[in-house]
């Protein structure tokens, strides 16, 4: 990086590291349009190394923090390539413990994950933990931040999680070899979100006893019943001993919200169950 952009990005003043982050989002732009992609990654790698994981330096690891989300917007659809180097610094920096380190981790992770979309989902795991402990953090600041990155995943979730498979995936299949047939359409590929994956990691965090962390378990558990191919009634036995916990919370929005999602439960499994008796009475007739 320039010079003078190293100096911006390591300022203690906040608008003195935004105007060098938009400084840099025109060279990576100009950069992504000449494609050069090697001076790029080394771009990145000085972010993630000299900045973002620059532990006890919080005004470098802000730096770091804002320099990511510049180069992730300027890269736009080539950002995919580079999530494996840009992701896991900023999931460092939500533990840090400098509130405005933390705040700022989410603002930048939400801008990411606002240009990644779908290509976000194998981070999904990592991202959901950060945000599990972020909902009960001390700080106003970043519980609001982290409720803002919540919203967004979880839209992402609502629109890609069945069906979306990254691009890395589609393009490292389809020029594995030239001379091969291109790849059928139907030919089944590993989505980018994986709820078999993500159910350990609930099975994990069901046994919490903090209101927030339960009402944010219960929205996600919520989201994810609503989202029909997604079929998370499925591994309701690995959970809801943990949820039924939740019934006895003395705050009023935890009982509500489980109560709400068990009801629903219980109406899907009645109603799956009255469906394969009627396809059992019907068999009986036919024969």
């Amino acid at each position: 990086m320039d010079q003078s952009i190293q100096r911006a990005l390591n300022d203690k003043l906040y608008d003195k590291r935004k105007v060098g982050a938009l400084d840099l989002e025109r060279v990576i732009r100009d950069l992504t349009a000449a494609k050069e992609f090697d001076r790029i990654k080394k771009i990145i790698q000085q972010l993630c190394n000299d900045y973002a994981y620059a532990v006890h330096q919080p005004h470098a690891r802000n730096g770091g923090l804002i320099g990511l989300a510049a180069a992730a917007i300027a890269l736009g659809p080539d950002l995919a390539r580079y999530l494996d180097e840009i992701v896991p610094p900023v999931l460092a920096c939500f533990t840090d413990q400098d509130a405005r380190v933390r705040y700022y981790a989410c603002e930048s992770m939400y801008n990411i994950a606002k240009v990644a979309k779908g290509e976000v989902l194998p981070y999904f795991n990592d991202i959901f933990d950060a945000l599990c402990k972020l909902g009960a953090d001390s700080e106003l600041s970043v519980k609001n931040g982290a409720e803002l990155l919540d919203r967004l995943i979880k839209d992402i979730v609502s629109e890609s999680a069945a069906t979306y498979v990254s691009i890395l995936h589609t393009s490292d299949d389809s020029t594995s070899e030239s001379n091969k047939e291109p790849l059928d359409d139907s030919e089944d590929l590993p989505t980018a979100f994986s709820l078999a994956r993500f159910i350990p990691l609930l099975k994990e965090r069901i046994y919490v006893i903090n209101p927030f962390t339960r009402t944010f378990l219960v929205g996600w558990i919520t989201l994810l019943d609503s989202i029909p191919d997604l079929e998370l009634v499925s591994f309701l036995p690995e959970f809801l001993g943990g949820l039924f916990k939740f019934l006895s919370d003395p705050n009023r929005d935890v009982h509500v919200a489980t109560q709400g999602a068990i009801e629903r439960f219980s109406q899907r499994n009645q109603a799956n169950i009255t469906y394969q008796e009627g396809n059992r009475r019907k068999s009986k007739i036919s024969q």
